[in-house]
């Protein structure tokens, strides 16, 4: 069935919202799961990854200047919300402002590939990311420039290993080389490149997104979670009922 992006977004939230995630976490994932649909990527699995589940992923801030003496990774940081979608970005970038570069490997993912959507958020913000992550179709890999309206998907190598959801984010500034998180050597299938993700975004603003029936009603399902139960106080006063204090 066709739904615009913003219901569908709207339906992704309450229905996040119902499983227990917190704003600002229930809000970014609804946003990058759509959009990720939107490109023809299935947001939709992504959101069942994130229904009902424990909400713990686990990172580590590496250190940018590996040759330094003594230099060590952080300790294992938890994160009760959702580390791999924009938090890991963040992170990189705060450690290369300090030292120029900035890796962040995410451990336990919850639902890996939206880290794509934490890319694109960062596309225009002047600092080169590099993006791999792994997840059931083996290790995917993206990049921008820093100067872009969308990222470069370089494709994905179903040889690489499938048995962790992991995210690793690079960031550099000042010409600075990447560590090896790009896709040089992979033997890599499925590039999308920017021209074609504004393509399809465009596409899906005009004639709304394609999802599964049994996705929506999954998502119904959550939300009515949140939802205030009728009373005939609801239905005098509104949601409250009486007790709303006005």
């Amino acid at each position: 069935m066709k739904t615009a992006i913003n219901e569908l977004n709207s339906l992704c939230r309450s229905a996040l919202e119902g499983s227990g995630w917190a704003q600002g976490d229930y809000e970014d994932a609804a946003d990058a799961a759509v959009w990720l649909h939107a490109m023809g990527l299935d947001g939709m699995e992504a959101i069942d990854r994130l229904l009902g589940v424990a909400h713990q992923e686990e990172y580590v801030v590496e250190p940018a200047l590996s040759a330094r003496q003594g230099a060590g990774a952080e300790h294992t940081a938890s994160c009760n919300g959702l580390a791999g979608c924009l938090l890991a970005f963040e992170l990189a970038w705060a450690r290369a402002t300090q030292a120029g570069t900035g890796t962040v490997r995410i451990s336990n993912a919850l639902s890996p590939r939206l880290a794509l959507y934490g890319l694109k958020v960062m596309c225009t913000r002047g600092r080169r990311f590099d993006l791999s992550w792994t997840e059931n179709a083996g290790r995917h890999f993206a990049t921008t420039s820093g100067h872009d309206d969308y990222p470069r998907y370089l494709g994905f190598n179903a040889l690489a290993s499938k048995t962790s959801s992991e995210i690793m984010v690079w960031c550099g500034v000042d010409g600075a080389t990447s560590n090896g998180i790009a896709a040089a050597g992979q033997d890599v299938t499925g590039a999308i490149d920017a021209a074609e993700f504004d393509a399809r975004y465009r596409d899906a603003l005009w004639r709304g997104i394609e999802v599964d029936a049994a996705h929506i009603d999954r998502l119904i399902a959550w939300k009515s979670k949140v939802l205030v139960p009728e009373s005939l106080a609801s239905r005098a006063h509104g949601a409250g009922g009486a007790d709303d204090g006005f």
